[in-house]
């Protein structure tokens, strides 16, 4: 009878003293992996700590975060690069502007008057990718201060629209803006109105000749969601995973004159105001790409 009761409390204790023993050795590869999570969240300031085991688990470890540190210093020389290099040309740009500028004034109509033209289109497609640059460098590094205020999104839209009707009409394409009036935003006006003019724009330089491009939207009491559709050449599907990176070019077909940061400004944009970004589209038919941002201030 004794043995019939100390065998499952001698039992229940193993299994119990197995089980902490266990955990407590899983843990420091527990936090490895949390580790390995934030590397691919895109968090390089995150570092594994208080692993004291002295063995071979601490010794990856140490490894891990060496390598963490190496990396994170390799991103900011790149981003550092990247502002400093983006800052220093935009002046020269700008001098070669507006010197073809006052070049194509004085040369009479001939020859040299479309390499004139061209020297300024270029120009001002490079000062446009070059604050493109700065903008998202100072974005990935923290210093974008957000300014949210709540403000009617139809009233952006339309603004939008307004900006971009002569583009539109290049192309015989029709804007509809059909956002209700009573859906509101908790945003930052400023970087939603860049958002829209790069999602809009985007849809009119791929839309097809007497296309439409349509804006919706709808509210809940958390979030609202807003699509931009259009029916132009679309994306084709194993191209679809990269069109957020930086200078990525779909298909060489497509229009070149823009600056290939388009949607990685977009992407930065939702990711700061921790809203989500999703994109469909078929080739040959259009695509469609749904954002979803806060309605109104986090209690």
């Amino acid at each position: 009878m004794l043995l019939g009761i100390l065998v499952p409390i001698y039992l229940a204790l193993a299994i119990a003293g197995a089980y902490l023993l266990a955990k407590r050795a899983i843990r420091p590869i527990t936090e490895i992996t949390k580790a390995a999570e934030t590397i691919r969240a895109g968090d390089l300031s995150q570092r594994i700590t208080g692993i004291a085991t002295q063995d071979e688990i601490q010794e990856l470890a140490d490894t891990f975060n060496t390598m963490l540190h190496r990396l994170q210093a390799s991103f900011t020389r790149e981003r550092q690069f990247t502002a400093d290099a983006s800052h220093e040309l935009r002046t020269p740009v700008a001098v070669i502007s507006a010197c073809a500028e006052e070049l194509q004034k004085d040369l009479p109509q001939g020859e040299a008057v479309e390499p004139v033209a061209a020297i300024q289109r270029e120009s001002a497609r490079m000062h446009k990718i070059l604050s493109q640059l700065l903008l998202l460098t100072r974005g990935y590094e923290g210093r974008y201060h957000l300014e949210r205020e709540v403000f009617p999104l139809r009233e952006v839209v339309a603004s939008v629209m307004e900006e971009l009707a002569e583009t539109a009409a290049a192309s015989r394409i029709r804007l509809f803006n059909q956002v209700p009036d009573e859906v509101s935003l908790y945003a930052d006006q400023s970087l939603t109105t860049q958002l829209l003019i790069n999602l809009i724009g985007n849809s009119i330089r791929y839309g097809r000749e007497r296309g439409k491009v349509v804006v919706r939207a709808s509210l809940t009491q958390t979030q609202c969601t807003f699509t931009v559709s259009d029916d132009g050449i679309g994306i084709q599907e194993d191209q679809l995973p990269h069109i957020f990176e930086r200078f990525y070019r779909a298909d060489p077909a497509r229009d070149r004159s823009g600056s290939g940061l388009g949607l990685s400004i977009v992407q930065w944009i939702v990711s700061l105001h921790n809203g989500q970004i999703t994109v469909h589209s078929t080739y040959g038919q259009g695509t469609l790409v749904t954002v979803a941002l806060p309605t109104q201030p986090s209690a």
